[in-house]
């Protein structure tokens, strides 16, 4: 079991019996789109019933599928994980729980950091996924090991690659978390976990 599964799991209770899992999961590659100022890797679209998601990953697919794949399933590989996590967040756009599931423009990037700081302030952070701008921007804050941190955020990468997910489930619970950027909308959301992503669309 995992953070991801968990979610999957809370899904299933939230949808089922909705007619959802019968529709269509359409993922697909939008270099063009915006993306969030953390992250690297390559822009996906997830589409569903009419909403969309936005996903930055490093195991870049494309896809139609449906949302029960995810059922029960151990979502071995960083594909699969990066597949969930972009209809976790879709679905949850869909029904309403989440709008925070695209990534604003870059005449935001400046307030969405600046916000964050604020936030966070006098705290360590250890970053946890490809988010090497939010390194950067942090500065002395950041630091190079879990242990050592107050907060840990955690990026797509910090769900999608294994090492990032194992790390993520070890400190759940244990350690202030925050999720960063529309890739991990989703699964904060049906994991009533914090999420950081102000400016989305």
């Amino acid at each position: 079991m995992s953070c991801i599964t968990d979610a999957v799991e809370e899904m299933e209770k939230v949808t089922r019996g909705t007619g959802c899992h019968d529709c269509n999961v359409k993922i697909e590659r939008q270099p063009d789109a915006p993306m969030c100022q953390y992250v690297r890797g390559v822009n996906l679209k997830v589409g569903f019933g009419g909403a969309a998601a936005d996903v930055v990953t490093q195991y870049p697919l494309e896809t139609v599928t449906r949302i029960p794949f995810m059922f029960g399933a151990p979502l071995e590989s960083p594909e699969q994980r990066t597949a969930a996590c972009g209809i976790l967040s879709v679905v949850a756009r869909f029904l309403c729980l989440c709008r925070r599931a695209q990534a604003c423009g870059p005449e935001d990037h400046d307030a969405c950091f600046t916000n964050f700081r604020s936030v966070y302030d006098g705290k360590k952070i250890y970053v946890n996924g490809n988010l090497p701008d939010l390194v950067r921007l942090l500065g002395k804050s950041s630091v190079s090991s879990p242990e050592d941190a107050d907060v840990i955020a955690v990026g797509g990468d910090g769900l999608f690659s294994e090492e990032g997910l194992a790390l993520t489930d070890h400190y759940r619970g244990k350690k202030e978390m925050i999720f960063v950027g529309p890739a991990t909308a989703g699964v904060a959301t049906f994991l009533n976990e914090e999420h950081w992503c102000p400016f989305a669309r």
